[in-house]
């Protein structure tokens, strides 16, 4: 085996934690980086809601950076002991889970695809995702569709249907059938079409993101080549839906994190019809607006919730459905304060948001437990069988996601690992069920 199939294999037993260390380090640790220079002080300064940044007292604190560090020290320890003391009982357990037929697999894909179709179609959705003139009417229209479309269709759609897509991309890879191809490139269209409808960036993407570690994992032949260049299409994508969620035209540079997280500037832009020139116009904006949308929130969290402490709650008052108030929230109002307040958000990674809850103690219990949960993704048999392969690139998915969420984000959000588990437990259980029928007649025919 060659050094380079070597590291593929390392990578793809590992996918769950390095994900979330990558993903962490390029949108949050990057960013950070690049602002203790003097190059990055300026393009602080270049922006109204980014300038106070620079008064911050706790700013570049040595709290500051063992904070923001923490991950790259702490994750791998709990990596290694986790997989030392449970690998062989999540081995274990990972023989029970079943195996699509090709039947059920159909049935499944198509009440999920019903589903989600018709809460679209109710919530008038095309309409919605085709009426944002400009940048602010873009963000209301996503808010809109979100909230008439619903939890439930939401949670097929980016979770159910999301592993049920990379289940049959891995079925491809792996027996090269025809059912499974067609399947594979079924769902990719369609799921795009579902995906762009909801007026926003990250679902898109992270859907292609999940196809591309796929492709990695499993391709037979030019794993590196062809994850190459879905690499290129993924940037290519970011590139044309930032230009059309976000309707630009020409936009400032200066207002890149602005848009990001969706505190758009209070100005109109003409829609233009050619998506491809306006993507490649902004690309340079794009591009810094990626790195800095989620670093930019750091110094905010670590300056209030150092000098203020926990100014919503702890973690039990968080655990209240509908509490009065969010970090995420919370932040987002102190950091823009404009018409989205309440309904934009300004998420952290799972450490940071624990942070927030109390302090370093939460912080650490928080990261101890998200790498808790990626562990166990890296202890699955990446070859037993396809459900047990879609479920380790779902991990790595979870991975991206406790890099800019939460705790409980990544498991109950509409994303979560919650509803495939759930769903994955049913099934498993008819099967069970059902084995156990036909046995119970075979027997009574006798």
């Amino acid at each position: 085996m060659t050094l380079l199939n070597k590291f593929r294999v390392w990578v793809s037993r590992n996918l769950a934690p390095i994900i979330f260390l990558i993903a962490y380090f390029f949108t949050v640790v990057l960013g950070n980086i690049i602002y203790s220079f003097p190059f990055g002080k300026t393009q602080l300064l270049r922006s109204e809601y980014t300038a106070d940044i620079l008064g911050f007292d706790t700013l570049f604190t040595p709290g500051y950076w063992a904070l923001l560090f923490l991950p790259f020290v702490l994750t791998p320890l709990v990596v290694i002991l986790v997989k030392r003391g449970a690998g062989k009982i999540v081995l274990d357990l990972s023989r029970f889970v079943a195996e699509f037929t090709k039947v059920e697999y159909s049935f499944i894909l198509a009440v999920c695809y019903g589903i989600v179709l018709y809460a679209l179609v109710k919530a008038d959705a095309f309409t919605l995702f085709l009426n944002g003139a400009d940048a602010v009417a873009s963000v209301v229209a996503r808010f809109k569709i979100r909230s008439q479309v619903g939890f439930f269709p939401l949670m097929v759609l980016m979770s159910l249907l999301h592993f049920l897509s990379i289940y049959s991309l891995v079925r491809w890879m792996r027996e090269r059938s025809w059912f499974w191809v067609g399947a594979s490139i079924f769902n990719g269209i369609v799921m795009s079409a579902f995906l762009i409808m909801l007026n926003m960036k990250w679902p898109i993407l992270i859907f292609y993101a999940g196809l591309v570690l796929t492709i990695f994992v499993y391709a037979k032949r030019y794993a590196y080549l062809k994850t190459a260049l879905g690499g290129i299409l993924l940037i290519a994508v970011y590139l044309l839906i930032s230009a059309f969620v976000f309707r630009l035209a020409a936009t400032d540079p200066n207002q890149a994190a602005a848009l990001e997280s969706s505190a758009v500037p209070n100005v109109s832009r003409t829609q233009v019809a050619n998506v491809g020139a306006a993507a490649t116009k902004n690309a340079p904006m794009l591009i810094f607006a990626a790195v800095n949308r989620m670093a930019i929130i750091y110094p905010y969290y670590y300056q209030v919730f150092t000098t203020e402490g926990a100014v919503c709650g702890g973690v039990l008052a968080q655990a209240k459905v509908g509490p009065a108030c969010r970090p995420s929230t919370f932040i987002y109002t102190r950091m823009f304060n404009d018409g989205f307040n309440g309904r934009g958000t300004a998420p952290a990674a799972v450490h940071i948001s624990g942070y927030a809850l109390g302090g370093w103690p939460v912080a650490i219990g928080f990261l101890v437990f998200g790498s808790f949960v990626l562990a166990l993704f890296t202890c699955l048999p990446l070859h037993a069988n396809a459900v047990t392969g879609a479920l380790a690139i779902t991990g790595g998915i979870a991975g991206y996601h406790y890099s800019q969420l939460p705790l409980e984000g990544p498991i109950i959000y509409d994303h979560g690992l919650l509803w495939v588990f759930l769903m994955l437990f049913v099934f498993t259980g008819y099967r069970y069920l059902f084995g156990f029928y036909k046995g119970s007649l075979v027997v009574a025919r006798k």
